[in-house]
């Protein structure tokens, strides 16, 4: 018998630190139903910043995400380790490390081996858990925060909220509005080049909701990230190899909904074995089209 998605209830204390005012919250802690696949919650500005990372770097960006602690959002490394484990010089490794820092993807703490990713980008976790996350973040960063305290029932814990939910009440009218963001996503990433992740994330931001699909030619593609057509079609060849998409008819595409997708596990489901059908389809007349090429070569 399948177990249902379970709710746990969770006093919340909100104290306001220059008024002394008081509010307690019951607060459902949503727990994942048995045999689930965990995500993360992307928002499309995490998408938009992977297009500023070479090939190389991007492995590093994976790497980095790939060995996240989801409960904490953070990253414990060394430079010397990592280049080691990727097989790539220590500058790569560094030269990424300041450039996700630059871009707001990442924070130093007191440890020089740990690192917190900004959990605006991407976190695992209801409302109230992104909310202390993201008050850790910006405390690291000594960004202003609200004048309200969160804590639990016992007093643990004390964080004040982020800025942009400076009373109790914005936490309720919050917006929710993510992409489901799965592990093996991390691996297509890794190794994308500026440009690959540019279309990557035009046909996230593009894709249909309701089926995982983008529909239109190449050109309106290469239009929308400012290249040629070819760069494009490379792009999509390598994305298609990563099994990140598959060509379903002239001009559709379908979006893996195993590394990204919105909706709830029954429609994953339904959409993945349409994309797998899809995508073994593809794969014939990819490997068709690539035999023909080489008789043509033979004979000339």
């Amino acid at each position: 018998m399948k177990k249902m998605s379970k709710q746990d209830v969770e006093t919340v204390i909100f104290e306001n630190a220059k008024t002394g005012e008081a509010l307690e919250f019951q607060h459902e802690q949503h727990k994942a139903e048995y045999g689930a696949k965990h995500f993360w919650k992307a928002d499309k500005k995490f998408f938009e910043l992977l297009s500023t990372f070479s090939a190389a770097e991007s492995k590093v960006v994976a790497y980095i995400l790939q060995k996240t602690q989801p409960t904490k959002n953070e990253f414990i490394g060394a430079y010397k380790t990592i280049a080691r484990k990727l097989e790539c010089d220590v500058t790569t490794v560094r030269n990424t490390f300041k450039k996700m820092m630059e871009n707001d993807m990442l924070a130093k703490t007191d440890d020089e081996r740990i690192w917190m990713l900004n959990p605006r980008l991407l976190v695992k976790g209801d409302i109230i858990v992104k909310a202390r996350l993201m008050s850790k973040y910006d405390s690291l960063l000594g960004r202003p925060l609200s004048d309200w305290i969160i804590t639990d029932s016992n007093g643990n814990d004390p964080l004040f909220l982020p800025i942009e939910y400076p009373t109790p009440e914005s936490l309720d009218t919050a917006k929710s509005d993510f992409i489901k963001v799965y592990h093996l996503f991390f691996e297509t990433l890794s190794g994308l080049g500026g440009k690959e992740s540019e279309v990557l994330n035009f046909l996230v931001c593009a894709m249909r909701n309701s089926d995982n699909t983008y529909t239109g030619p190449m050109k309106k593609i290469a239009e929308n990230v400012n290249c040629s057509k070819a760069t494009v079609q490379r792009a999509m060849d390598t994305l298609t190899d990563k099994g990140f998409v598959a060509m379903e008819f002239d001009c559709v595409w379908r979006i893996n909904p195993s590394m990204v997708i919105k909706g709830n596990r029954n429609k994953e489901k339904v959409l993945m074995d349409e994309f797998l059908a899809t995508q073994k389809e593809y794969d014939k007349k990819r490997k068709a089209r690539k035999n023909g090429k080489k008789q043509k070569t033979v004979k000339g």
